[in-house]
């Protein structure tokens, strides 16, 4: 369908970059139907900004010969990286197969969140892999005509139609739960190495397995994995849509379920090493962890070891270098897009907090301690004011009956009133703050619309929607970055017990603890 090469991009003032350059093959672009779809939907691409997302900086036709330009990653796809480790018994770490399906459902994210767009080839040829670990999808825009073409060709079995969607092979309006079915497939064939739909031998065959749903499941074909990935790998691979995840963000939240509950701690730093550049090349470096055979017996919940990334222990990311001659761009005065990389989380220290010294004379309040019958004062009065007010997260201890000391203050009565007794008691002092230590779950997104980056304390700016799995215990302040310039702060109390969630509107934060 396409051809890749290695380009540099001519800007404004005599600045180039590097861009890797898809061109459309003829017989694709003499279609009129596909050059309107190819346009429309790229353009609609290039808007897209995410980290996991390879930025797609211009598209356009020269000479009828429709072109792409992209973000230029540094690494190998997937599909390499699975071919290598499939040829000597071996398969991605746990770690490194919830990675993927986190970071992806996150690209994901972003591409569903513009209306009606549909990445439609989600596969690990489409997945890019960095040495650092960074992970990209790319190729926005041609899928809809491969769909219908490969389709109608015969003996293409094999590739991209292998993770088509049901609806997709029957020719369907797609929305984005299709998306979330080749990712299933995606992460079975990472898994296992191979799809559940390889052992079909035709196209017909392989049609009807999966418009039906007839494949083994992933926990008889590869034993072994975190009970948590085979949930959710299976709820994507069903054949209804509305059986499957509602959403990106569902699938993913219960990807980073999973991973919490083998105990994995998933970061940037986990699908680092699995690639090594040196001299332009790369290659693919041995992960210890052998592919099971498949086996009817029941499933352990043992995760394997994480892998050590020693590859960045040794020596620095090196620059890749093309493997095409470089051609010619036209265009320009382009801005630089930098894909952002996450840092590692860092502990904050826990502050012990003091109580603050409660005032010289207390407060007049109404007497807490119950007292006979006969000896109740004809009224008692209190200030509404004197009692403390308490916050939402405070938690003051009842005192036991008899412990605090109650003093009655008799006032000498005027001769035009009652007798009017007042009681007085000790204020308790206010309750210290609650401190919390540990780490906890924290994930932030954004309903705005539009791109917004956050930054939190010992981290740098990230764009929504983000998952940390080990955040600090405690208050931390979030600062925004809302596309245009505006910025807005939330002070947010992540919770060691609780998974704690934030949803910004552009203007205020919503907490959930889950």
């Amino acid at each position: 369908m396409a051809e890749v090469y290695r380009a540099e991009q001519t800007l404004t003032g005599g600045i180039s970059r590097p861009v890797a350059l898809k061109v459309i093959r003829p017989e694709y672009s003499e279609s009129a139907d596909f050059r309107e779809m190819f346009l429309d939907e790229a353009r609609t691409a290039c808007t897209l900004n995410h980290p996991n997302i390879a930025h797609i900086y211009e598209v356009g036709e020269v000479d009828g010969l429709l072109y792409m330009a992209m973000e230029l990653v540094t690494g190998a796809p997937l599909s390499t990286v699975a071919r290598t480790l499939h040829s000597r018994g071996e398969r991605l770490t746990d770690e490194g197969l919830l990675a993927v399906g986190i970071f992806t459902c996150a690209a994901l994210e972003a591409v569903h969140a513009h209306q009606e767009l549909v990445h439609r080839d989600v596969s690990p040829q489409n997945i890019l892999l960095a040495p650092n670990g960074t992970l990209k999808l790319i190729d926005f825009g041609i899928a809809q005509a491969a769909t219908n073409r490969n389709l109608t060709q015969v003996g293409t079995t094999k590739g991209k139609a292998g993770y088509f969607s049901p609806e997709q092979a029957m020719g369907k309006k797609l929305d984005g739960r299709s998306d979330l079915f080749s990712l299933g497939i995606t992460l079975y064939q990472l898994a296992a190495g191979t799809t559940p739909l390889d052992v079909n031998s035709n196209v017909t065959e392989r049609h009807s397995a999966l418009v039906k749903g007839k494949w083994e499941p992933l926990e008889r074909v590869c034993p072994g994995l975190p009970r948590g990935f085979y949930a959710v790998v299976g709820r994507s691979l069903q054949v209804k849509p509305e059986d499957r995840y509602p959403d990106a963000a569902a699938m993913r939240e219960d990807l980073e379920a999973a991973a919490l509950g083998a105990g994995l701690a998933v970061g940037p730093s986990s699908l680092a090493g699995y690639v090594q550049e040196q001299s332009g090349a790369f290659s693919v470096i041995p992960t210890g962890v052998k592919r099971p055979r498949g086996s009817l017996v029941g499933v352990p919940n043992t995760p394997s070891r994480p892998r050590e990334p020693a590859f960045l222990q040794k020596q620095p990311v090196r620059a890749a270098l093309g493997v095409v001659t470089a051609l010619a761009l036209v265009g320009g005065g382009l801005v630089v897009w930098k894909g952002l990389q996450r840092p590692k989380p860092v502990p904050h220290p826990v502050t012990e907090v003091t109580p603050p010294t409660p005032p010289s004379t207390p407060p007049k309040v109404a007497v807490a301690e119950a007292a006979p019958r006969d000896s109740v004062p004809p009224e008692v009065k209190a200030s509404p004011s004197s009692a403390p007010s308490l916050s939402e997260d405070e938690v003051v201890p009842v005192p036991k009956p008899g412990r605090e000391r109650t003093r009655r203050e008799t006032r000498r009565p005027s001769p035009a009133s009652a007798p009017t007794p007042s009681v007085t008691a000790k204020t308790p002092a206010p309750a210290p703050e609650e401190v919390l230590t540990g780490e906890g779950v924290l994930r932030i997104k954004a309903t705005t619309g539009t791109a917004v980056e956050v930054k939190l304390p010992g981290r740098g700016r990230e764009a929504l929607p983000i998952s940390i799995q080990r955040m600090a215990a405690g208050t931390h302040t979030a600062e925004f970055f809302i596309s245009g310039g505006t910025t807005a702060r939330c002070v947010v109390k992540v919770r060691p017990d609780r998974r704690t969630v934030v949803t910004f509107d552009g203007k205020s934060c919503a907490v959930e603890y889950l």
